[in-house]
Formats: C-alpha cells, sequence, structure tokens
C-alpha cells in the first residue's frame, strides 16, 4: 500500500504572511481521507491553524508563518490498526500507509515519511514544517522529520506536541514510553546531558541551562522521585508556571529534569517558559522588520487633523530615523496611518 491507493490533489496557502522565501513554512497533508473527505481535511486543517494562533508564543508569532494545506486522497479511510497492540486489525489503503502500534506502541502513528517529504518538496520547496493529519479517531502522534497526529478528542494538542520536536528540537518530558506501570526499565536515566533545551541532568542553580527563567527562591531540584521503579504522582510544590527542575522526563522516572511541572511536552497543557523561548528564537527570524499598526478609521476632518499632526511628527523625527530602526518602523506607520486613514487597520501582519 502506498502512492497508489489515492491520488495528490493539489495545495492551498491558507495562511499567506508574504513570500515563502521570507517566512516560516508550515505544510498541513491529509492521509487517510477519500476523496468526499477532504472537505473534512480542509475544516481540520483551518481548526488546527486557529488552535496555534491562540496557543503562546504562537499568537504573537502568526506574522512569521505561512500555512499550506495539501489535499491528498486515499483509496480508504483511516489508519492501519494492529491486532497486536490490541487493535482492530484494520490495513486500509491509504497513500502514506499510515499506521499505528509501532515499537509495540499502539498510540506511535508513523507515515511513509520519505513520500510525504518528496510529495511536499515537489511542490513547496521552501517548508520548514510538515504535520500530518490522518484521518483516524483512535489517539496517536509521532515527532521526527515530519509531525503526525490523529483526530481523536484533543488532537489539536497532539499535533503542537509533535511540531514541538518536529520545528523546535523539543523532547518529550512525560516519565514513562509504554506506561506508568508497564515499563520496568525506565527507572533512571544513565545518559549524558541531552541536546534539546527542555530536558536536563544538570539541577545547579549555576549551570542549569534555564537558569536565567529559575527565581532564587525557587528550589533545585524543585521535586525529587521517591521512588524511582515508579512514574512520580506527587502535586506540584509550587505555583502553576514555575520554573525549577522537576525530576521525571524524557521516558524516565528520575536523574533527568524537566522545567515545569506541566507543559505541552508532557501533558498537553501549555508550552512551559522554557519551549516558548526555543520557538520564539526559531520564529523570530522569519518576522518582517516593520508592521502596519491596527487603528480605527476616521472621518474626513479627523484624518486631515491627524494628517498635519502626523507629518510634524515625522519631520521632527527624521533625523532619528537614520540611525534607529524602531524609529523608521515608527515612521512608516505614521505614513501607513495617513493613507489609510479613512479606511483603518485590522491586519497586524501587514508588511511596511
Amino acid at each position: 500500500m502506498g502512492a497508489t491507493d489515492g491520488q495528490i490533489i493539489g495545495v492551498t496557502k491558507i495562511v499567506d504572511n508574504g513570500p515563502a522565501s521570507d517566512r516560516f513554512n508550515l505544510i498541513i497533508v491529509s492521509e487517510g481521507y477519500q476523496q468526499n473527505e477532504l472537505v473534512n481535511f480542509a475544516n481540520h486543517s483551518q481548526q488546527f491553524v486557529q488552535h496555534m494562533f491562540s496557543n503562546p508564543p504562537f499568537d504573537e508569532l502568526r506574522c512569521a508563518v505561512n500555512v499550506y494545506r495539501f489535499d491528498v486522497s486515499s483509496t480508504d479511510s483511516g489508519a492501519d490498526d494492529p491486532a497486536a497492540c490490541g487493535g482492530t486489525g484494520a490495513i486500509p489503503a491509504t497513500y502514506f500507509d499510515a499506521s499505528f502500534c509501532n515499537g509495540g506502541i499502539r498510540r506511535l502513528l508513523l507515515v511513509d515519511s520519505a513520500l510525504v517529504r518528496n510529495v511536499v518538496d515537489a511542490e513547496v520547496p521552501e517548508y520548514h514544517q510538515i504535520i500530518v493529519i490522518v484521518n483516524s479517531t483512535i489517539w496517536g502522534g509521532a515527532g521526527g522529520s515530519i509531525g503526525t497526529t490523529s483526530i481523536a478528542g484533543g488532537w489539536e494538542n497532539i499535533a503542537l506536541h509533535e511540531m514541538g520536536h518536529s520545528a523546535f528540537g523539543l523532547a518529550d518530558e512525560y516519565n514513562y514510553w509504554a506506561g506508568c506501570g508497564t515499563d520496568t526499565n525506565r527507572d533512571t536515566y544513565a545518559g549524558g546531558e541531552p541536546a534539546a533545551p527542555n530536558v536536563t541532568i544538570d539541577t545547579n542553580r549555576n549551570t542549569i541551562k534555564w537558569g536565567n527563567l529559575v527565581l532564587p527562591t525557587t528550589p533545585l531540584p524543585t521535586t525529587s522521585n521517591p521512588d524511582c521503579t515508579q512514574c512520580d504522582g506527587q502535586a506540584s510544590p509550587v505555583p502553576v508556571d514555575t520554573v525549577g527542575a522537576f525530576e521525571g522526563a524524557r521516558y524516565y522516572h528520575c536523574d533527568i529534569f524537566r522545567p515545569e511541572y506541566n507543559c505541552m511536552m508532557r501533558n498537553l497543557t501549555h508550552f512551559c517558559a522554557v519551549c516558548q523561548s526555543r520557538i520564539r528564537e526559531t520564529l523570530t527570524p522569519y518576522l518582517a522588520e516593520c508592521y502596519a499598526p491596527i487603528f480605527q478609521r476616521n472621518n474626513w476632518l479627523a484624518c486631515l487633523i491627524l494628517t498635519i499632526v502626523y507629518t510634524v511628527v515625522i519631520a521632527a523625527l527624521a533625523i532619528f530615523a537614520l540611525f534607529s530602526r524602531k524609529i523608521r518602523c515608527y515612521i512608516k506607520g505614521l505614513v501607513y496611518r495617513i493613507k489609510h486613514c479613512r479606511k483603518g487597520n485590522s491586519d497586524r501582519c501587514v508588511r511596511l
């Protein structure tokens, strides 16, 4: 099963914030949708985009991102669900051969990543991140070179979590592999310092990699697992959003730490401060230098008065604009206000 089990329909740019060469380009690809179900995929794509841009820090970085919807139909609906993991045994014919039960873990949902990349590269070679939405209500997803998600309840956060891996190099922060009470070889982490920015073996206040976010009053470690043979079920001893060093992360119960008690990379809640910092670091270079201000439309008399005032301000600041990017942007904003005074502007991603 594979590329003969469906058809490439086409690409639609559903969020346009500028040329692909200048923006971070996210591609959302359909898998396991029959042709008459692609309208559902279009709705799912829009649903995910709205969810992503409502979550920090994407809400403040949306102007850096273009989003493309890639419609690919499949002969059958869904994904393989092997009986070996307690599944139904279904083997639908789908374009990217999606399957649950990889590595013996039912939730681990993989597709033919090489085929996905080849198909996307032929249409949008400037892509940075691919998310494949699989038309199945079984809980699952995966990170890696691309991200995958099913459409189980709460799937939008699955997609954000997997995007955390694929686009931003974030590690899983949960402390199990197959599951708490199931794992027998996840007691103690014995490796070196992980490269991912959101897990560490270092609890030294002076050297921990997110030390700039730790308050002097926050104990390090912030929690310690009293029984390394078990997942730690203790409640957080500190307020929500406190950055510290919480034991249990990257599939292990002990000797490896995460920055906050809860995080999108642990339990699909929200991106913690450390993860948000990495996302900002990745996306900020794709923002334009200046954006138009948001303002309401005005009547002709108000526009006349504002034009006089703004012209005086522009003249006064002109010399300083030679030395300050911020002032140059401010002046461009005033010019935009003059030109569009009667219409106003509600789009914060208009580039100047």
